[in-house]
């Protein structure tokens, strides 16, 4: 009896393991119709599609405004530099599905709404950008609308997840290994799939280190079953219904 009881625990130790996997919305749920990437739109589609992380970036215009963008160049205009542009500018020039390219202000407002939704922010320098004062003035943001224990920050910039490190920072670039991420005081590696396909025992080495692992992006069927069968911590995708379906099947 006592042997059947340990074989039941251990099986659903292991179901609760992999069913703590989570979706990341890369740049939001953007494929959702109507929405757009970084948009407020793709914010809110997330929620309404039961995502629980969205990842989204930061970006600072020339006037020292923090928009919600990828970047280096306004998402519908190629030749609009948003380093070197005014938010006014910038706000002329309407996102591919008619929305205005948002501030962080105005999208860290409606997140308030979704209390289950946690954020990955990016936060993206392309220019000469005063590091630390980027980074403050987000985490302020981010603190002034009490988000803090629902965001993460993430960064191919060392320099940042350093800043970051206190409130929990996930490092991008794939040049670390789990251990010297974890000597950086990380809170985990966000690898791209290529990475974490090159070194798979970096997964499990992450883990023992009590890091946590996040790949990119995974957007195909093949990618997503092996990081399910490795588990990943987060699946960052820009087809959250595919992903959806694999965790679904595992």
């Amino acid at each position: 009896m006592q042997r059947v009881l340990l074989s039941l625990i251990c099986i659903i130790a292991a179901t609760t393991t992999l069913s703590a996997q989570k979706i990341v919305a890369h740049r939001g749920h953007h494929s959702a119709e109507g929405a757009a990437q970084n948009a407020i739109s793709s914010l809110v589609a997330a929620d309404e599609a039961s995502i629980e992380v969205v990842e989204f970036d930061v970006v600072m215009t020339a006037d020292n405004h923090l928009v919600v963008a990828h970047g280096p160049n306004h998402p519908a205009d190629n030749k609009m530099r948003i380093g070197d542009t005014t938010l006014d500018t910038l706000r002329t020039t309407p996102l591919p599905n008619g929305e205005t390219l948002p501030t962080l202000d105005e999208y860290l407002d409606v997140a308030m709404r979704y209390p289950n939704i946690h954020m990955l922010v990016e936060i993206k320098i392309w220019g000469n950008e005063d590091v630390e004062a980027c980074f403050n003035a987000i985490e302020d943001a981010i603190a002034e609308r009490g988000l803090s224990e629902r965001t993460t920050y993430i960064s191919f910039s060392r320099k940042i997840c350093d800043l970051a490190a206190e409130h929990g920072a996930m490092y991008l670039a794939g040049d670390l290994s789990p251990k010297r991420v974890a000597k950086r005081g990380y809170k985990g590696i966000s690898y791209p799939t290529v990475i974490l396909r090159l070194h798979p025992a970096w997964i499990r080495r992450a883990h023992n280190l009590g890091l946590e692992v996040s790949i990119w992006t995974v957007n195909n069927r093949k990618d997503a079953e092996w990081a399910i069968r490795h588990n990943v911590d987060y699946i960052t995708t820009d087809n959250p219904a595919l992903i959806s379906e694999c965790i679904a099947n595992k």
